[in-house]
């Protein structure tokens, strides 16, 4: 009961908002922290999201104002396990989750699980008198590259000149461990100079900085690859990285230019095509409007069922339904206590369910522009080797 009087305190700013909030947060800590040891651990289920929601609860609530948390922390009990196909996946819980962070945050990028893993197609090193090298590119292949990094490390400390496109090999297996941020130093800070000028190894590094979403790096070094007279296998791909790199940008009409000239090197006319359609449904998305989505909302529900999230529109209307029922009975029959605490939760439900609306329509945009790209890359076949 003290926090719902704190809650009143308030809202008639009797107190210093600062002094409450600390209270407050202190408060939602405690109640989560207990459901989190306690009741969490009493059901036969799990969370679908990650964070969990109770994790996500105790972030917002510690990071933003009372009244702004709850409603963020609404839109994602509405939300939860819903339409698992607008996230992107993780299994830092030791299974499948869908990442959720709330929108003010950056999702950490080596969490995200990949669909395509990144192997060699070098196996056959009969042109080498030491089997190491397809040993490597045999753990590589078997996606065990903490092994692989084990190997390249010893390789390059007792011959470092033995191949030099084992420091290429060492930014892929950190690639493939989703530890960019690692590789990426490597290559700037601890490869030799003669090193990072070879073709394979900035190719390679071109493809961490594209997975930090550093594109401007990622051309730096792809313009510096040394493009001979007679077309190779990684000029093709440097082509095709820098076309999709541009789409990116939105410069539609370079990456043209970059996919022909790809597709003019290994006249692949069907990728070439392919890229062509995908550039122009890239450029022909219909968008869903967030403000719209808001406005719809103004019947609980509506937003997401504009933005197809159809199971939070279903959640969100029963939820409302639900709230605002008992809020209207409990003032019926004179129970204002009740109906003050129902009503409160209805109106941040209320609230939630409208800027979670708007939120889902960024999400969807999102999700329908990445679906493109992720046809572009996998039509390109350019990460996963």
């Amino acid at each position: 009961m003290i926090h719902k009087i704190l809650f009143v305190i308030i809202s008639l700013g009797i107190i210093p908002n600062a002094i409450a909030q600390s209270l407050i947060g202190k408060a939602t800590n405690d109640y989560i922290s207990f459901y989190q040891q306690v009741l969490s651990n009493q059901k036969n289920s799990r969370c679908a999201m990650y964070p969990s929601c109770s994790a996500y609860g105790k972030m917002v609530f510690n990071e933003k104002p009372f009244i702004e948390a709850i409603t963020l922390l609404t839109d994602r009990i509405i939300r939860c396990s819903h339409e698992q196909h607008f996230y992107d996946i993780t299994y830092q819980y030791g299974y499948r989750s869908c990442i959720d962070f709330p929108y003010y945050k950056n999702i950490p990028l080596n969490i995200i699980s990949q669909e395509n893993a990144p192997h060699t197609d070098n196996l056959k090193m009969n042109h080498y008198n030491d089997s190491i090298l397809p040993f490597i590119n045999h753990l590589i292949n078997k996606e065990d590259y903490q092994n692989a990094l084990l190997e390249i490390e010893r390789s390059t400390f007792y011959k470092p000149d033995f191949n030099h496109n084992l420091y290429g090999l060492k930014l892929l297996c950190y690639r493939g461990l989703s530890n960019y941020e690692k590789g990426i130093f490597e290559y700037e800070v601890e490869f030799p100079d003669t090193i990072k000028e070879i073709d394979y190894v900035k190719f390679q590094a071109a493809l961490l900085y594209y997975n930090t979403s550093n594109f401007n790096d990622a051309i730096d070094k792809l313009n510096k690859i040394t493009y001979k007279k007679d077309p190779t296998e990684l000029w093709q791909k440097a082509y095709l990285l820098n076309g999709i790199i541009k789409t990116q940008q939105k410069k539609y009409n370079e990456a043209t230019t970059l996919f022909e000239q790809a597709s003019f090197l290994h006249t692949k006319k069907e990728q070439y095509e392919n890229n062509l359609i995908i550039l122009k449904n890239i450029q022909e998305q219909k968008r869903k409007s967030p403000t719209l989505a808001r406005i719809l909302s103004i019947i609980p529900g509506g937003g997401y069922l504009y933005t197809n999230h159809k199971g939070s529109a279903l959640t969100a209307f029963i939820v409302n339904s639900l709230l605002g029922y008992a809020t209207y009975t409990s003032i019926k029959s004179k129970n204002y206590g009740m109906a003050g605490v129902c009503g409160f939760l209805g109106l941040s439900f209320y609230i939630g369910n409208i800027n979670g609306a708007g939120r889902s329509a960024i999400r969807y945009n999102e999700k329908q522009y990445k679906s493109h790209i992720k046809r572009l890359e996998n039509n390109n076949h350019i990460f996963i080797n």
